[in-house]
C-alpha cells in the first residue's frame, strides 16, 4: 500500500511539474488594446456593450491561435453578433474570415449563422481565423496566428442593433510574448521531468 501511495504521489508530482511549465509559457505573455480605447486590461465599453478578451493558446501552450471574450449588452434591445461579417487581421496584415465556438472545422468559410445577444445578457465565445484551419494527415490543426513581442493585430466585430449594423474594431498589441522556442523548451523541460518520474515508477514497481 505504501508503494502505491509514493507511486500516486510520484504521477501527481509529475503532472503538476508538466502543468506548470505550460502555465509559465502562457502567463509570462502581455498583451493590450489599442483601439477603439487604450486598455492594458484588454477591455472596453460603451452605451450599448461591454466587452472583455483573452487570447486563445495553441496547442500545449505554443503560440495563440485565436481571440476569447466575453459580452455583456448593456442596451435595451437585442444586439446580433455577424460572424459572416467580422474579420481577424493577421500580424502579417492578412485579413481572414472567423470561426467561432461550435463551428465545425469541416465548415469553417461557410456562412455562420448570427448569434443573439438579448437585452442584459452575456455572451461567452472564441474566434480563430478560419484561414489558420487545416487538415492534414488525417487530423484537423489550427496553426498559430504569427504573434510577436511588438506585433499589431486586429478583431473585427460585427454587431447589429434593430436593423442597423455598428462594428467595432479591436487593434491589439502584444508587448511581450515567449517566443515558439522558449515554449517549447519550458514543455520539454516538462517532459523530460514526467519521463524521469515515470522510469521511477516502472522501477519501483519492478521493487
Amino acid at each position: 500500500m505504501s508503494k502505491f501511495i509514493s507511486v500516486t504521489r510520484l504521477a501527481v508530482l509529475g503532472a503538476l511539474l508538466l502543468a506548470f511549465a505550460v502555465s509559465v509559457s502562457v502567463s509570462a505573455d502581455s498583451f493590450r488594446l489599442l483601439e477603439p480605447v487604450r486598455s492594458d486590461s484588454l477591455s472596453y465599453s460603451d452605451e450599448n456593450i461591454v466587452v472583455s478578451f483573452t487570447m486563445r493558446a495553441g496547442y500545449m501552450g505554443i503560440g495563440y491561435t485565436g481571440i476569447e471574450f466575453t459580452i455583456t449588452n448593456r442596451s435595451t434591445q437585442a444586439i446580433s453578433v455577424n460572424w459572416d461579417q467580422s474579420s481577424i487581421t493577421l500580424p502579417n496584415g492578412q485579413i481572414s474570415n472567423v470561426a467561432h465556438e461550435g463551428t465545425k472545422y469541416m465548415s469553417a468559410g461557410s456562412s455562420t449563422p448570427p448569434t443573439t445577444i438579448p437585452p442584459g445578457g452575456k455572451l461567452s465565445d472564441s474566434i480563430i481565423p478560419s484561414r489558420s484551419i487545416h487538415y492534414y494527415g488525417g487530423e484537423w490543426s489550427v496553426q498559430p496566428m504569427g504573434i510577436t513581442s511588438g506585433s499589431q493585430f486586429g478583431l473585427y466585430l460585427a454587431l447589429g442593433r434593430a436593423g442597423t449594423s455598428n462594428g467595432y474594431n479591436f487593434i491589439f498589441e502584444a508587448v511581450e510574448v515567449t517566443s515558439a522556442t522558449g515554449s517549447l523548451a519550458l514543455l520539454l523541460v516538462g517532459m523530460l521531468g514526467l519521463l524521469a518520474l515515470i522510469g521511477l515508477i516502472g522501477l519501483l514497481l519492478v521493487l
